[in-house]
């Protein structure tokens, strides 16, 4: 492929020749070349074809004119097209240069300043470290005098696991010994386990035999019940009866007795009372017959005596035949009728009787029926008390196999008892010195821990040295070393130095000029208050503006980059030789779009979208829109295609992403809840004008005391707010905000 070469300057020379000549063409179209009939002659025709000869020759010079004059503005367009693009290339490698050079000397900076502080601090921490180093001697000293002793016990505890490797020897010679009997009690075990087996395999086995036998029996049981069933169901419903029968009985018998008792209660009272009148009477009698006794023996006595005593004794007897008719008689008459009663009540109990004895015959035949079933189960009772005595045969000669073989395999084993009873008194002398031996190092023990017991003091004086030492080096670390410098006996103390002294800073350089035959390029960075290059978040000039100069023509191209606040956006304002200015604006990681992805936004001074462009994951970019050649781009920029977003052309907003206030001259929030979850913050300014903040669960919008909004915020898929709409990027038309109005319900 052919290499082409474009000479800009030549354009740009060939241009303005170009507009030179058409501007001499210019004056000649515009002579004076009027030809008038006079001077001509006396045709008038002859002058009039003059006058359309002229006429023609000077359009012919005007379309000369337009021709000139569009060839040499194509040229002046091009050359400088090609300046900005060759000038476009050339800057990134310079601005690399300033970089470099800026970030070597601040290095070298840093560098020297590094090596000051090390040798300042080196000096105060040798004045630290031999004042404590004395102190430490001395600690040492005592510390090496424990040292001593505790050599000394680590003697005695050498000595002592000797002697334990020595018992421990012992001890393998002793278990060698034991090592056949312990294979032989393995065996013996073994075989325990092996007759343990056998014996439950042999007792499951002569159990199942029994469970057999039994099972058969059960099934015999199992039909004899079946069988069995009716008879049962009909002595339980003859039970039944025999219970309701015996109910009514018993309710008959209580409430007869009832009846016959309150009857026999009320008699036995009459009786008792009739009684006590009679016994009364009889009392009378018998003092009667004593007094008649006694007139029999007395002497003398007279008829007129005797006729006193049986007027009293007829008295009495009219008493006693008054009593029995008034009282005696009616009183017997009631007990018989008593006795009737019962008569009666006992004639209630002949339906019982009956229903009794139809019961009685019942339950017999039902006996009868019962007697071969009862029979047939005494026959089993008898199978299975004949069963339980083979069994209990059988087991009496299976135990006294198995009790042979056990004794057998117990005589074994008291044998082997015997055997290791043998070495039993070796062993119980090795156990005496094992104890012997862990008293002795118990007492050694005792003795180290008397030692750690002194060293501890000393312990923790040393800690507490080291300690006020870390200290001092940590303070002495922290502190700045242009405090430490103040004193300078550091340096006196390390003479050395002075032979190689930290050279002072250099002064970081503000700019950068490069100059050629044909041009000149100058970088430059943007200062803070105190002159210095003013820097952002991460150290990097906040603004670097490079220009370009032709010394042949004057033609300047320049570039002024300002990084943003989103990781890796930026916007660069770009000044053409032509004069004008335009924006790009570049998005690393835009709102919407997936990883990788950024967006270039190509805006004119004044912020008007003129292209936007993409860059996919594979690093590609490709155009999204360009106004010029859209049908519709200059409707389409007047909608907002295209333009940046607010996050992006907004420097200060008025909010943060917390939502407050970006300035402090706000007062304190003043929060209000709204329906749906929503709030209202308001804050005022010291002037009375406020700022109101309503945040919903995805935007928030901020408005002004009327209620016109000011900023729109986004909330993204990762609970962050972005700055997404702000009235700066409007125009207003009539009375209507841009961003309208808070709803009345948020007002």
């Amino acid at each position: 492929m052919g290499r082409i070469t474009v000479d800009y300057d030549l354009m740009y020379s060939l241009a303005r020749d170009i507009w030179a000549l058409r501007d001499r063409l210019l004056d000649t179209s515009r002579a004076n070349h009027d030809f008038a009939p006079t001077d001509i002659g006396p045709r008038k025709q002859t002058a009039d074809s003059l006058t359309d000869f002229y006429d023609a020759w000077k359009k012919s010079f005007g379309d000369a004119w337009q021709v000139m004059t569009d060839l040499g503005n194509l040229l002046d367009e091009m050359g400088k097209a090609f300046y900005d693009q060759d000038a476009q290339g050339a800057i990134p490698a310079r601005q690399q240069e300033a970089a470099m050079l800026r970030r070597d000397i601040e290095q070298q900076n840093r560098a020297n300043q590094q090596k000051q502080e090390a040798r300042v601090k080196q000096a105060k921490a040798e004045e630290v470290q031999a004042r404590y180093r004395t102190r430490q001697a001395l600690l040492d000293k005592q510390q090496a005098e424990l040292d001593k002793k505790r050599t000394v016990l680590e003697n005695e505890q050498l000595a002592q696991q000797k002697r334990q490797e020595d018992l421990n020897k012992q001890q393998e010679a002793l278990q060698k010994k034991q090592e056949p009997l312990q294979r032989r009690q393995e065996e013996l075990q073994r075989e325990q386990q092996e007759l343990w087996q056998e014996q439950n395999a042999r007792r499951e086995a002569q159990a199942a035999a029994f469970k057999e036998q039994q099972d058969a029996l059960d099934k015999e049981y199992e039909a004899l019940r079946k069988e069995q069933e009716p008879l049962q169901r009909r002595q339980e419903e003859l039970q039944r009866e025999q219970q309701e029968l015996w109910k009514e009985e018993s309710d008959l018998r209580e409430k007869q007795e009832a009846a016959f008792l309150a009857q026999q209660t009320a008699l036995q009272q009459e009786q008792d009372r009739y009684d006590a009148k009679s016994a009364a009477l009889t009392r009378k009698q018998e003092d009667l017959w004593k007094e008649r006794d006694a007139l029999l023996r007395k002497k003398g006595v007279t008829q007129a005596e005797f006729d006193a005593w049986q007027r009293k004794q007829d008295a009495l007897w009219k008493e006693q035949e008054a009593l029995w008719e008034e009282e005696g008689a009616p009183l017997e008459k009631k007990w018989n009728d008593l006795e009737q009663l019962e008569k009666d009540q006992r004639k209630e109990f002949e339906s019982l009787s009956t229903r009794q004895e139809v019961l009685n015959k019942e339950r017999e035949e039902l006996a009868g029926e019962q007697e071969p079933l009862t029979k047939r189960q005494d026959e089993l009772q008898e199978k299975q008390q004949d069963l339980w005595n083979e069994q209990n045969a059988e087991r009496k000669v299976l135990e006294g196999d198995l009790t042979k073989e056990q004794d057998d395999l117990n005589r074994r084993q008291d044998d082997l008892r015997k055997d290791q009873d043998a070495l039993q008194p070796e062993s119980d002398d090795l156990q005496r010195q094992q104890e012997d031996l862990w008293k002795d190092q118990a007492e050694n023990e005792k003795a180290q821990d008397r030692l750690d017991e002194e060293e501890e003091p000393l312990r923790e004086q040393s800690e507490e040295l080291q300690k006020n030492r870390a200290e001092e080096l940590e303070e002495l670390e922290r502190t700045p070393a242009s405090e430490l410098q103040k004193d300078t006996g550091w340096l006196r103390r390390h003479r050395e130095w002075a032979d190689d002294p930290v050279p002072e800073p250099s002064p970081v350089p503000k700019g950068l000029v490069r100059e050629t035959p044909d041009g000149r390029t100058e970088i430059s960075y943007k200062l803070d208050e105190n002159g210095e290059i003013a820097l952002d978040k991460n150290g990097q000039p906040l603004e670097t503006t490079t220009t370009v100069t032709n010394k042949k023509n004057g033609m300047v191209y320049s570039e002024t980059h300002h990084p943003l606040p989103g990781d890796g956006d930026s916007v660069t304002t770009i000044r053409s030789s032509d004069g004008s200015v335009t924006k790009v604006y570049v998005d690393n990681n835009p709102e919407g779009y997936g990883p990788g992805e950024s967006m270039r936004y190509v805006t004119d001074e004044k912020g008007a979208a003129i292209q936007t462009w993409r860059k996919t994951a594979d690093g590609e970019w490709g155009m999204v829109w360009d106004r010029s050649s859209s049908p519709s781009g200059e409707e389409d920029a007047a909608n907002g295609v295209g333009r940046p977003p607010a996050y992006l052309t907004v420097e200060k907003p008025l909010v943060d992403g917390g939502g407050r206030p970006a300035d402090d001259t706000f007062s304190p929030p003043m929060p209000t809840e709204l329906p749906d979850g929503n709030t209202r913050t308001d804050y005022m300014r010291p002037d009375g004008s406020e700022l109101r903040v309503v945040t919903t669960d995805t935007t928030r919008y901020v408005a002004d005391g009327n209620n016109e909004i000011q900023e729109i915020w986004y909330k993204n898929r990762n609970g962050d707010w972005y700055l997404r709409e702000s009235i700066t990027q409007h125009t207003r038309y009539g009375d209507e905000p841009p961003l309208g109005k808070l709803g009345e319900n948020w007002q």
